[in-house]
């Protein structure tokens, strides 16, 4: 086993150290070409601009004030308690620092931060929505979360002083009056029996009106959270600040070497988290699965395949030649079994519980799970275990740590 002076040593991590250098020498780039590379590609000036060609008002300056207003307004819920930021907490970096979790009821999957959510390519834990403004429905009509019929939410926007106006300057021409007094307060395609009753009853008309405004309101949310951008942590300073050859903003030994840790192909963590966001956007087993409860993955092929409000939908701005992530996506349910996205690591010190279902409280329990779980040890899962010493794991999470945002 290494020492933590020969390792220190060993991944020439610092010049300032005197068993490795003189504390004199000017501190230079200690990466080779390919790790340089690697690791500039891990920093935040390399995100390209947020895009979604199936949400024209992403950019529009009307629906992002109309999306912030949405965000905070407690109306979007049954009980009048409940917004988008109760989860979505501001000062927890739009988090909320639960297991699972809590809206009108209880949730089965942990909340993620919602910043950089905008350069998703799937959303939720099972990527059951394709999009952004896709993804903001789904918690609406949740019954743990919002429990909102589309219904409700749609008389809301075409009836409030304040909402009405805002919708038609954006959106355009709304049904008349007496057409949405007609549409019943809880009618909705999924829910309980009454509820669908209510939802069949309507006209396939009164359906695409209500709709469209449940689509549109989605489409606006997307706008205002896309402002949510990822926050320039410590390790894009570094990045900078060697780029630029200067000198300060420099990480201490453990995190350079945590750093080199994380770009060794053999800790496998590349695999997975890779790009400015530390993920590679797509879905892995590691082990955290419940057969027969949560499946993940594997439990919603078909629900995104036919959702009406995906790439290809009545309600989408893109060009079906544009969806080709719906169109070639993983089938495969056997392979896709217990698979879950790859999270963000940005943010991850500030952002626990970790894992779907926040079932892990530490970063130590993280690399523990990578390190010794009967699932991978098995070959139960998308990876193989990794090994780390005493001094490797305190170096990785030192590292992990330099991804963290300042508080809010």
């Amino acid at each position: 086993m290494r020492t933590a002076a020969a390792l220190t040593c060993y991944l020439i991590i610092s010049c300032n150290l005197s068993s490795c250098a003189d504390k004199n020498t000017p501190l230079t780039n200690p990466w080779t070409p390919s790790e340089w590379s690697l690791i500039q590609s891990l920093s935040l000036a390399a995100l390209p601009q947020a895009a979604d060609p199936s949400n024209r008002y992403l950019n529009d300056p009307q629906a992002i004030h109309l999306g912030s207003q949405l965000f905070f307004d407690q109306r979007l819920s049954a009980n009048g308690q409940i917004s988008c930021a109760s989860c979505h907490q501001p000062e927890k970096f739009f988090n909320d620092g639960l297991k699972t979790a809590q809206g009108i009821g209880t949730g089965t999957r942990n909340t993620p931060s919602i910043l950089g959510a905008a350069w998703n390519q799937w959303f939720f834990w099972d990527g059951r929505k394709d999009s952004l403004w896709s993804q903001t429905l789904g918690p609406l009509e949740n019954p743990n979360e919002h429990n909102l019929a589309r219904t409700k939410l749609a008389k809301l926007m075409l009836t409030d002083t304040h909402y009405q106006p805002a919708y038609q300057a954006i959106f355009g021409q709304a049904p008349q009056a007496d057409a949405i007094q007609a549409w019943p307060e809880d009618a909705r395609p999924s829910g309980t029996i009454e509820q669908i009753k209510a939802w069949k009853a309507l006209s396939e008309q009164q359906r695409l009106s209500i709709d469209t405004v449940f689509a549109n309101t989605g489409k606006a949310l997307a706008a205002y959270v896309s402002t949510l951008k990822p926050v320039a942590s410590r390790f894009d300073q570094y990045v900078a600040a060697l780029q630029a050859g200067k000198t300060d903003a420099q990480l201490n030994p453990s995190e350079l070497a945590g750093l080199r840790l994380f770009i060794d192909p053999k800790q496998q963590c590349l695999n997975c988290h890779s790009g400015p966001l530390f993920t590679n956007q797509s879905f892995h087993n590691i082990g955290t699965g419940e057969i027969g409860k949560d499946t993940g993955r594997a439990a919603i092929i078909d629900q995104i395949r036919l959702d009406r409000f995906n790439c290809l939908g009545p309600f989408s701005d893109a060009p079906a030649e544009s969806c080709t992530k719906l169109q070639y996506m993983q089938r495969n349910r056997h392979q896709l079994i217990g698979a879950y996205k790859t999270p963000t690591l940005r943010n991850l010190g500030n952002t626990a519980p970790y894992f779907h279902n926040g079932s892990k409280q530490t970063l130590a329990d993280i690399l523990d799970h990578y390190m010794h779980s009967t699932e991978i040890k098995a070959g139960r899962a998308d990876l193989k275990p990794i090994s780390l010493t005493t001094e490797e794991k305190q170096a990785l999470i030192a590292f992990l740590n330099t991804l963290n945002a300042a508080k809010p």
